[in-house]
């Protein structure tokens, strides 16, 4: 458990900035056009950690800007001013952020927010913002996300872009906490082989075990555990960097790498500054980490997924004395499936058990059908 006391002036102007950008945005933007807002956290703290803002971006039907924030307070803060003002909230439900000892509860007061907090000396913060936010945010609407998935999948697609096929690919990873684990086993599935780097080698030669027999028996490809840096890229078509901000990833091992690699940084500062220098010299593709690609998907599908449980997932008894289910919703045998159990206009099978389709129809089934077709027709002629 750590201190933070926090910078009042500071959070003053950030908040003000943010509700600046907002506000352009909504004078902006199109009519059918959304307002995203991003509340993340991140393992990188310190007692001197302040809030910021990440970079606008524009998706498919709207715009994102966010935030990192380092305590549940100027979460709070956060999503008590910009409530109403955005569509979408994203929080982070990720525990990255230390348990605070007193948190500072002076800016609740400075901001005139009537949260609850307890007054004894013993107060602790437990750095669950996606709790404290869902307590705050009642006008827009909230979803939570992982952050380190989604980096995940961007390195992933970064990757697949850059080879086009991963199968038989040489990728070396440096760090085994939570995204270089998972990126290990995302990576070994897709084919490539993949040698871990770590100073931990009992520990993370159990992980890599594990992982070996997470993955399909039938996927070839292997994951290793090497303390070695230098002799792990001997011929790596990519290093990445998964540790804190720490420069991991040394010249040494961009020499000897295939000189048609990348280098990626996941951590923020997992390349050292010889290193960089190294790829220049030697025109090898270097890319931070950046979730921008994912973020259209993951808003689109928060809000697709949204519209599916409000509009198209259920089961409804029809006047025709047959249920009908759609989106997903597990019926019971011979439940006809439709594409809309509230209006439904075409039919796709009927349920068999334990949430199975027919393959082939017997007498009930195929009156079930029968009789959903003619009240679907009736809709459609009234």
């Amino acid at each position: 458990m750590i201190q933070y006391s926090e910078n009042l002036p500071y959070l003053k102007s950030w908040i003000d900035t943010i509700l600046s950008r907002i506000n352009s945005l909504r004078s902006s933007k199109k009519s059918n056009e959304i307002i995203v807002f991003m509340i993340g956290t991140t393992a990188n703290f310190s007692k001197n950690s302040k809030p910021y803002l990440t970079p606008t971006r524009t998706i498919a039907n709207g715009y994102v800007i966010g935030s990192i924030v380092y305590s549940q307070t100027q979460a709070a803060i956060l999503s008590s001013k910009v409530d109403g003002l955005v569509d979408y909230f994203f929080v982070d439900v990720e525990k990255k952020i230390p348990l605070i000892i007193n948190p500072d509860i002076r800016p609740y007061k400075y901001f005139n927010l009537n949260i609850f907090q307890p007054e004894d000396n013993n107060r602790i913060e437990l750095g669950n913002i996606s709790s404290m936010c869902k307590d705050i945010i009642k006008t827009s609407i909230m979803h939570e996300y992982k952050g380190n998935d989604i980096t995940l999948e961007s390195v992933w697609m970064y990757l697949v872009n850059i080879f086009s096929d991963l199968s038989g690919l040489k990728i070396v990873i440096y760090g085994t906490g939570n995204i270089g684990n998972k990126l290990a086993l995302k990576l070994a599935e897709s084919g490539a082989n993949i040698h871990m780097v770590t100073r931990d080698q009992e520990k993370s030669s159990l992980i890599a075990s594990a992982l070996n027999n997470i993955k399909h028996k039938y996927v070839l490809s292997n994951i290793s555990i090497s303390t070695n840096d230098i002799y792990s890229s001997i011929d790596a078509d990519a290093v990445i960097g998964c540790t804190n901000s720490e420069p991991v990833i040394s010249p040494e091992m961009v020499m000897v790498m295939n000189s048609n690699g990348v280098v990626v940084d996941v951590g923020k500062g997992t390349i050292s500054t010889d290193a960089i220098r190294a790829c220049a010299e030697r025109n090898i593709r270097t890319w931070r980490a950046d979730i921008t690609p994912m973020i259209g998907s993951l808003v689109l599908s928060a809000t697709a997924m949204n519209d599916l449980l409000s509009n198209k997932y259920g089961r409804r008894l029809l006047e025709c004395g047959v249920y009908v289910v759609s989106g997903g919703y597990i019926g019971n045998k011979y439940d006809v499936i439709v594409d809309s159990y509230r209006y439904p206009k075409e039919l796709f099978g009927v349920c068999s058990d334990a949430g199975k389709i027919l393959i082939e129809y017997d007498e009930i089934a195929k009156k079930n059908l029968l009789k959903v077709e003619k009240v679907i027709s009736s809709y459609k002629n009234s």
